[in-house]
């Protein structure tokens, strides 16, 4: 979808092109007149790098849906090699010289970056199940006979199932997909046998969200053979459900 994929580029990966490109302006510019401050090349090199590393991480996870520890080995990579080349653009310069001290210092700035996401996303998802523990016990149960599924279990229960699936995509801070549990417990018992009912945290796994394009929760995507057949977004009634799956089974 051209849409999406342009409305990804703008959110994640057009920061980090201007973070870099601000990076290569500022390498590029004659030092400022004047006395320079002890150390303060090296914290403008520290806290530019970490920016990017930042950034690297929140696209390599967030949009293209990366484990923490894959986007971490990317953002280094990535961002390493970035490093280097901006070193060595500076060595012709008449007015910068390529250090490796510098080098250095954005190496550890890349490293603190994909640390700080990489610890914002573990406080997030801290707080996340937090939220998930202090609700009500008829809440917890409303879900307990829809089938869980995330990037591990996706392929083998819902793209190779031989019957019809209905996969809820869904989160525990949205109101509108809570309100959704009890109707899709009672059709996962009803339907039991004749098609499944699923459900996919999309906090737990981005690119699956963002491979089947959704952009709004709860977005109910019904599959069979492998391949999506029909879709609805928003709170659904169980007469409007039953309805596609009975067309499906």
């Amino acid at each position: 979808m051209p849409g999406v994929n342009a409305r990804r580029f703008v959110v994640y990966w057009l920061p980090v092109l201007l973070c870099a490109t601000a990076i290569l302006v500022g390498t590029s510019l004659p030092r400022a007149p004047g006395p320079e401050i002890e150390g303060g090349d090296k914290l403008a090199h520290l806290l530019a790098y970490g920016l990017l590393g930042l950034l690297l991480m929140r696209a390599y996870r967030s949009c293209e849906g990366l484990p923490c520890r894959r986007a971490a080995v990317m953002t280094m990579a990535v961002g390493g090699l970035y490093a280097a080349l901006d070193e060595l653009h500076q060595a012709p310069l008449p007015h910068r010289t390529a250090s490796l001290s510098d080098f250095a210092t954005d190496l550890a700035g890349l490293a603190v970056g994909a640390a700080a996401f990489w610890l914002l996303t573990v406080v997030r998802r801290d707080a996340r199940d937090a939220r998930v523990h202090t609700q009500t016990i008829k809440e917890r149960d409303s879900m307990a006979d829809a089938l869980h599924v995330n990037d591990d279990n996706f392929e083998s229960e819902i793209l190779q199932s031989e019957v019809p699936v209905l996969v809820d995509f869904w989160a525990p801070w949205c109101a509108p997909c809570l309100m959704m549990g009890p109707t899709l417990e009672k059709l996962a018992g009803d339907y039991d046998g004749r098609a499944k009912i699923a459900k996919l945290n999309v906090d737990d796994a981005p690119g699956l969200a963002s491979k089947y394009g959704i952009r709004s929760i709860p977005s109910l995507l019904f599959f069979k053979d492998g391949e999506v057949v029909d879709q609805l977004v928003g709170v659904q009634s169980e007469a409007v459900l039953k309805g596609k799956l009975d067309g499906l089974a």
